[in-house]
């Protein structure tokens, strides 16, 4: 009966050391798993950060691009406005020089008239 006892003692003792042994190599495990797929997420967070970092840098020299694009464009409208306005008084002058120059011919038809009739 001892040896009955005995095996059930030592068969007891066997299967809690093995448990617990058991145990701990799975929390091990699940431990390494979860650190593996931190690193993972990390790696991936990583990668999507130097992603959208590297976009940036373009966005950002886009951006500067159409800057200087939009400066000389607005050069050139001011050059534009400038350069129509001048023409514009130009235009004015030949209108007066025009109005005086049909004045002249009116008084020399008149003159003109004159001496013939």
């Amino acid at each position: 009966m001892n040896e009955y006892i005995l095996t059930a003692i030592i068969g007891i003792a066997t299967s809690c050391v093995g448990w617990f042994a058991a145990k701990r190599k799975n929390l091990a495990e699940s431990r390494a798993t979860e650190l593996e797929n931190v690193e993972k997420a990390v790696k991936m967070y990583r990668e999507m950060v130097e992603d959208l970092g590297a976009k940036y840098k373009t966005a950002i020299s886009d951006v500067d691009a159409l800057s200087a694009k939009y400066k000389d464009a607005i050069s050139q409208l001011h050059e534009a406005k400038d350069q129509l306005k001048r023409a514009d008084a130009q235009l004015q002058l030949m209108m007066e020089e025009n109005r005086h120059l049909i004045e002249e011919l009116q008084k020399f038809k008149q003159l003109n008239g004159k001496q013939n009739g």
